[in-house]
């Protein structure tokens, strides 16, 4: 029992719209910002910063859709700043195949900067190794690397330094 409740269930299809989740996310971040703000981080140093960290990753075991999709692995909304992923579809389990935390491990945090990376503006990929690249089943996913490819990652760093517009 969370601090955090998931809406948006579709009953019919037995699955969450990552949608209203995202929304329901920043509404929840703007009412309880105590909640989204570091603890040990010095304040000036956030004030300057906080561009860079005023973004929000919600990870859920719900499985996620989105509109005109049948499942997603995750969504981000860049204006909002919000992001959500799920880990419902990145378990071996969910395809037949043994159990391997580490392979979930990987999974969650590829497809966490992923939507991260969003966040920040950068777009999907055409190289299937990067994280940006978007992954058509569980085979791409672990095909990709834990790490940006050079064109994105000097993306995201003049995006960090120099902030961006929406």
């Amino acid at each position: 029992n969370g601090i955090f409740p998931l809406e948006g269930y579709d009953p019919a299809r037995c699955q969450y719209d990552a949608v209203k989740i995202l929304t329901k996310l920043d509404m929840f971040r703007r009412r309880r910002p105590d909640l989204f703000k570091p603890q040990d981080m010095d304040a000036d140093f956030f004030n300057r910063y906080n561009h860079i960290y005023e973004k929000v990753l919600l990870i859920t075991p719900g499985d996620l859709f989105a509109p005109k999709t049948s499942f997603v692995y995750g969504l981000a909304h860049l204006k909002l700043g919000v992001a959500v992923v799920s880990t419902y579809r990145l378990t071996n389990e969910f395809y037949g195949r043994h159990p391997d935390d580490n392979a979930l491990i990987n999974r969650l945090v590829t497809e966490g900067a992923h939507e991260i990376g969003h966040l920040y503006g950068l777009e999907h990929c055409e190289n299937p190794a990067c994280i940006m690249y978007c992954p058509n089943n569980l085979d791409d996913l672990d095909r990709k690397r834990k790490y940006f490819c050079g064109k994105c990652r000097l993306t995201l760093e003049s995006r960090i330094r120099g902030g961006f517009e929406y």
